[in-house]
């Protein structure tokens, strides 16, 4: 009947959201938690070094978020996806080929970077808004705080160099971490609807 066909409909839906978000966000956020530890230990330390080791980070969570969505093409996943990853790459090349130069952009970049990705997470969930899984209020908060934390970047009301690579530090493990916990969020609302869809079928 059509509710039924409504209800497989979102369930391949949030399945398509899960596996995308498993197959790039999860090393994302792995590899966006230990570039913030990083800079929260070791804020003083060589910026034309930290420069390059933060370029090869965000190049490497570019070619993740590339990949998943290659991975997915044939399924005519939409090409909008591929925007995140060419972008993070872009910028990647940018902070391992330039450091010198990039070294007074770098509360833009990684202000930037926050937003951008906290958007992202709103996307999300507003995604599983729409879906009418319980609790996406507290999804969207986390999207808000990272949007907050990328404006905070960019303000930078602290002043000297040393505090604000600490502050992009403690948003990028927030970011992370957040990160994380939607993953975990999205495979159990989808473990919920494969259930609901297998009992539908047993009605049938």
């Amino acid at each position: 009947n059509y509710l039924s066909v409504r209800k497989r409909r979102r369930t391949e839906s949030m399945k398509s959201i899960l596996n995308e978000q498993r197959r790039s966000s999860i090393a994302a956020a792995a590899v966006t938690i230990l570039l913030g530890l990083i800079l929260v230990w070791w804020p003083s330390g060589s910026v034309r070094l930290l420069c390059m080791l933060l370029g090869f980070a965000v190049f490497v969570t570019g070619v993740i978020y590339l990949l998943g969505w290659i991975s997915r093409r044939r399924e005519g996943y939409p090409i909008v996806f591929l925007l995140p990853g060419v972008v993070l790459c872009a910028i990647g090349v940018w902070l391992m080929t330039s450091p010198e130069s990039v070294v007074v952009l770098i509360q833009y970049i990684f202000g930037a970077i926050l937003i951008f990705h906290g958007i992202v997470d709103l996307q999300g969930a507003v995604a599983l808004m729409k879906q009418s899984w319980s609790r996406w209020w507290l999804d969207l908060a986390l999207g808000a705080v990272t949007v907050a934390l990328g404006a905070l970047v960019l303000i930078n009301p602290f002043g000297t160099f040393a505090t604000l690579i600490m502050l992009i530090g403690l948003a990028l493990i927030f970011d992370g971490v957040s990160d994380l916990y939607i993953i975990w969020r999205l495979s159990r609302a989808f473990r919920q609807a494969e259930r609901d869809l297998d009992d539908d079928r047993s009605d049938w």
